[in-house]
């Protein structure tokens, strides 16, 4: 009985680690450590993949645990990057800044709310996960500070950018989910070696891949709309064709 409650509070121990990575990401930014509050918002998407993990590998799932995890994310994934932002770049545009900067993390708070009480089965995301949202304003910090870039010329790119993730929050649009893939099932050589060469990639060069890999998925979801938008058409087009042959 003991080992049980040992093991229940391991997922829970990996949202505290999220939630408290949130926190000491505003910290940090209210510094003015730019780039340290970047990557402790990094490593709190880390813990958040984490604690659901261990919580599916040591079968502790919970409506706490959810109800805790959502709480963590609002913190770490709505609230740090949106003051990340802010005083790194958008506090530039005054009131214009400080809307862009509670938009995101109102949207932010909409998207877990909505995932919440979602029944459907979650192969994949209605709307960019928060913690991608997330990702990509760390990664726009790391990017600017780690090559110089003055990013007071080029803040109409940011406040731009979190109009951008508010919006694909928000969005009906499709992503993928990573969380689902099942513990009990055998990954197949070839996505092994592609995880391989992506970690590789990223410990190589983290300031090249990591900001690549955080676009490219917030990419995801309008590509694969637009792509699914196109190929229909294409089905159409070939049937009138045969039609009036």
């Amino acid at each position: 009985m003991k080992r049980s409650k040992a093991v229940y509070i391991l997922p829970n121990l990996f949202t505290s680690l999220n939630l408290a990575a949130g926190f000491y990401s505003i910290l940090l930014a209210h510094s003015g450590k730019f780039l340290l509050s970047a990557w402790v918002v990094m490593f709190a998407v880390v813990f958040d993949n984490l604690d659901g993990k261990v919580a599916r590998l040591t079968h502790t799932e919970s409506q706490f645990g959810v109800e805790y995890d959502s709480l963590s994310d609002l913190v770490s994934f709505g609230v740090a990057p949106a003051f990340l932002m802010y005083v790194f770049v958008l506090k530039d545009f005054g009131r214009l800044g400080v809307i862009a900067a509670f938009l995101f993390m109102i949207c932010g708070a909409l998207r877990l709310a909505r995932f919440n009480v979602q029944t459907t089965h979650r192969d994949s995301f209605i709307g960019l996960p928060i913690p991608g949202g997330a990702s990509v304003v760390a990664a726009f910090v790391l990017v600017f500070i780690k090559f110089g870039i003055n990013s007071h010329k080029y803040n109409v790119l940011f406040l731009v950018t979190m109009y951008i993730l508010a919006f694909l929050m928000i969005s009906p649009l499709k992503y993928r989910s990573m969380k689902k893939a099942s513990t009990d099932k055998t990954i197949s050589i070839r996505i092994f070696a592609l995880i391989v060469i992506i970690i590789s990639l990223i410990v190589f060069k983290p300031y090249i891949f990591i900001p690549a890999l955080v676009v490219g998925y917030m990419l995801s979801g309008p590509v694969e709309y637009l792509y699914k938008l196109i190929k229909p058409k294409r089905g159409v087009a070939y049937e009138q064709e045969d039609s009036n042959i």
